[in-house]
């Protein structure tokens, strides 16, 4: 028996030695920021663990940002909310913009920022494929990362996000990267990623554009495993726009400046929707947005109007000439993919919506219209037209680009949204 006790007791304190021996260096290599974050400089670059859900939601906790921005990867990668519109007295501010990241999500993020301290401003990126009813959550979410439940009551998980943080393997693997990482870094202070690494990749050509573009149907517009996209299924409300309804209401009753945008994707992914026939979805999605948007500013007539502005569509900086794909470091304009752009048009789309002006860079005249119930039929009437000219203009790639979605259609079982 006493053989046996002593195996026990030399046992366990090799196991929490080795434990104290994780939790310790995970401590100092502090993978997520959080033991020794780093101080705020809104543009010094600083590495971020890939999960950044929790990186971002412990951020949060340290800065209780006044300032934040809310959409997914596109938001994350292109706006940058150092941009000088922002009212001076918002400050800190914050991209809690993140990848994949669908309505839920984004409203979880916004409950916990708001929660640790109600933001003056707020900047919301709309991406149609987050409005899917079949749109999953994120591996790497999880409601134990945020200060309030989903019904607004106060939690605190602080064992479970210490095992999380100190001793799981996903902490081990983030700090065995950062240990071994040699760049300046994966994001800026503000939580805006850092673009330059993309940029200098030679990408840019029309084979990677086609590439993401067909890509993009079966990983984000209809994603794995049912391959389906629909605003509505037939049974209950699409909970997404519930979602953006109480992001919008809570700011309201917090006295918020919230302003919306529709992202600016490259038309390519337009004539992808054409091709699969869901344009008059898309046309649908902003007409739901528009009624959303007017509903909540109507119910608080003595507040700030939160306008709508939408950047899609066919414009100047959408149409981005695609170089052909002999032309390997030929960079595109305004993008690094169908989807992502880069923080100068990210900018572009911040002076518009701040109305703020640049000597060094015009906004072109047709990028950025503020859409509502008076203008958008006549305004998506245009839309169609411009759309004709520009496969009139673009036929041999529009071909190439159809040919290869068609392929993966037939791929994809025929669903009834109803």
């Amino acid at each position: 028996v006493n053989d046996n006790i002593k195996f026990l007791i030399i046992f366990f304190l090799s196991v929490g030695q080795i434990l104290l021996l994780i939790g310790g260096f995970n401590w100092w290599i502090d993978p997520y920021d959080i033991y020794h974050p780093a101080e705020y400089k809104s543009n010094d670059p600083v590495w971020m663990s890939k999960q950044l859900r929790l990186a971002k939601a412990y951020r949060v906790k340290q800065l209780k940002p006044q300032g934040i921005v809310i959409g997914a990867s596109t938001s994350q990668l292109g706006i940058d909310p150092d941009h000088p519109g922002w009212r001076e007295n918002v400050y800190p501010r914050y991209n809690l913009a993140l990848p994949g990241a669908n309505s839920y999500e984004s409203f979880r993020f916004f409950q916990h920022s708001h929660a640790l301290n109600p933001p003056k401003q707020v900047l919301i990126g709309l991406d149609f494929v987050s409005f899917n009813v079949f749109s999953k959550l994120s591996d790497d979410f999880n409601e134990s990362y945020m200060v309030v439940s989903r019904e607004g009551k106060r939690q605190d998980y602080f064992l479970t996000d210490l095992v999380i943080t100190l001793f799981s393997l996903s902490a081990i693997k983030a700090s065995q990267k950062k240990m071994f990482y040699r760049g300046e870094g994966t994001h800026f202070s503000n939580g805006t990623e850092i673009g330059e690494e993309i940029d200098s990749q030679p990408r840019n050509n029309r084979s990677t554009m086609m590439w993401s573009a067909t890509k993009f149907v079966t990983r984000l517009l209809m994603p794995p495993p049912t391959h389906r996209f629909c605003l509505d299924d037939g049974v209950r409300a699409n909970p997404s726009f519930q979602y953006l309804r109480q992001i919008l209401e809570t700011a309201k009753e917090s006295e918020a400046d919230v302003r919306l945008f529709i992202q600016p994707t490259h038309v390519y992914l337009l004539e992808v929707l054409k091709t699969l026939g869901m344009m008059e979805e898309y046309e649908k999605w902003r007409h739901r947005l528009i009624d959303l948007v007017e509903s909540v500013n109507k119910k608080y007539p003595k507040n700030l109007k939160f306008p709508l502005w939408d950047f899609s569509g066919y414009n100047t900086v959408t149409m981005d000439e695609v170089p052909p794909a002999e032309e390997l470091k030929h960079p595109m304009d305004w993008y690094y993919d169908v989807g992502h752009f880069k923080k100068s048009l990210g900018d572009l789309i911040q002076d518009r919506i701040f109305n703020y002006s640049d000597a060094e860079r015009v906004v072109p005249k047709d990028f950025g219209i503020q859409i509502n119930s008076k203008n958008i039929d006549l305004y998506q009437r245009a839309q169609r037209s411009k759309q004709m000219e520009y496969m009139l203009v673009h036929q041999e790639e529009i071909k190439e680009l159809a040919g290869r979605v068609n392929v993966i259609k037939k791929k994809i079982r025929d669903f009834d949204c109803s």
